[in-house]
């Protein structure tokens, strides 16, 4: 284990940062191989569950830290700010009523990783979605998930052009 208790808050910062980006790299490592090698498998219902698990574990390991006071769009948002999101990107979370929330991901690090690697864009749209349809049921369990736009969807008019995607969260 870290010996955190030894080191300065900066200190733990940049490990826990670096550690969460090694990880991150690992992930799209592994998910290129598979779609490779076993592309049918990749593609399967079994792999895409497995982002949903993801999705539902991070919220539950994110329920010792988040107040549990905090209700609706609120708690949403939350959980979201404490979320590998915010780790890795700028989001963009905009209440739209009591009842449902915009998130939408700016200037996405996957996206200008698939360029760099000569892809045209990374396609996230259906392990994106299972991923938040975990998440937020993990938070709401009457959270609904909607997608609005991914890579290599159209924007809707009036979307800000660094807006890689976006998604509606309604309880």
């Amino acid at each position: 284990m870290f010996a955190i208790e030894d080191w300065s808050k900066e200190r733990v910062h940049t490990v826990m940062r670096e550690v969460l980006f090694s990880f991150n790299y690992m992930w799209f490592l592994m998910e290129a191989w598979a779609k490779q090698n076993c592309p049918e498998k990749a593609q399967g219902e079994e792999f895409q569950r497995l982002s949903e698990e993801f999705g539902r574990y991070q919220a539950q390991r994110l329920e010792k830290v988040i107040d549990d006071k905090l209700t609706g769009v609120d708690r949403l948002a939350a959980f979201i700010r404490h979320s590998h999101w915010c780790a890795f990107e700028e989001i963009e979370l905009t209440p739209l009523s009591d009842q449902s929330l915009r998130m939408r991901t700016l200037g996405c690090t996957a996206q200008k990783a698939a360029r760099k690697w000569g892809l045209s864009h990374y396609g996230c749209g259906q392990s994106g979605l299972r991923l938040r349809k975990g998440f937020f049921s993990g938070v709401i369990p009457t959270a609904q998930v909607a997608r609005v736009f991914t890579p290599p969807d159209e924007k809707p008019a009036g979307t800000p052009a660094e807006a890689a995607c976006e998604w509606i969260i309604t309880i």
